[in-house]
């Protein structure tokens, strides 16, 4: 490892959680039918990576898989700060669920020859949480979880976090390389600067890479895919009792008969 860390951060185009619907035959998305956004946890994910080359120096690369028009939330990172950005783009991933997916950025994390690769906690369109850890097992490579906070320790090759745990937290360090996925909502993302914004809207040429490119054009895509939708309900609306309450202490002695 250098003393100054090459960073990787995974970013996901999502369709805007306000306008999403799912289609009740296919149990998938309408993406088609919302607005694409950044996935609102990788916001973290972008600031705890920034902070990091503040802390030790080195690049910080973002990264995305999906359609080429995916770019933008590559825009949106380089405006924010990023190095560059690497779109994994090819026919070959449509249909991919967090297996493939997971695969593919473990494949272009190891071409980048990162040290840390920073992701947000889950993405809003799917919310399993499972590509961060699943990067981390593809390369064999080692993981944080529900962090909060990170304190890089480059003199040991070491990345210390703070975990959220049920009742507390914990402190743990991690050998480099190693894959974080960062709490949502856990720091205050910076604003682009204007002069970034521009930057990222006209001079920033995203590198894009194939399947192939990264050796898995057998490995991804619908086919390799293990996630099946079994079936899905619309829940009705449950009727709500409403009571209303003049003053403090009959709400509490509503509270007591109820728990009595």
């Amino acid at each position: 490892m250098t003393q100054e860390w090459n960073i990787v951060v995974c970013v996901k185009q999502v369709p805007d959680a306000d306008d999403v619907s799912i289609d009740p035959e296919t149990g998938t998305l309408n993406r088609s039918d919302a607005a694409a956004v950044l996935n609102q946890p990788d916001y973290n994910a972008i600031e705890a990576a920034l902070q990091l080359r503040e802390e030790v120096g080195g690049t910080v690369s973002a990264v995305t898989m999906g359609p080429p028009f995916a770019v933008d939330v590559l825009e949106t990172a380089v405006a924010l700060g990023a190095d560059d950005g690497m779109l994994l783009t090819d026919r070959a991933f449509g249909g991919s669920d967090t297996w493939p997916t997971s695969l593919a950025l473990a494949k272009i994390s190891e071409e980048l020859d990162a040290d840390v690769v920073v992701c947000g906690e889950e993405s809003t369109d799917s919310s399993t949480g499972q590509v961060p850890p699943g990067v981390a097992a593809h390369n064999d490579w080692a993981q944080l979880t529900y962090v909060e906070e990170l304190e890089p320790k480059p003199e040991d090759d070491e990345l210390v976090a703070k975990r959220d745990i049920e009742g507390g937290h914990e402190m743990i360090a991690a050998e480099l390389p190693v894959v974080v996925a960062m709490v949502f909502g856990t720091n205050s993302p910076r604003v682009a600067g204007l002069h970034r914004k521009i930057f990222a809207e006209t001079d920033f040429e995203a590198e894009e890479y194939s399947a192939s490119d990264l050796g898995i054009e057998e490995k991804v895509g619908l086919a390799n895919s293990p996630t099946s939708v079994g079936g899905m309900d619309t829940a009705d609306p449950v009727p709500r009792e409403k009571e209303v309450f003049d003053d403090v202490d009959s709400l509490f002695e509503a509270f007591e008969e109820e728990v009595v």
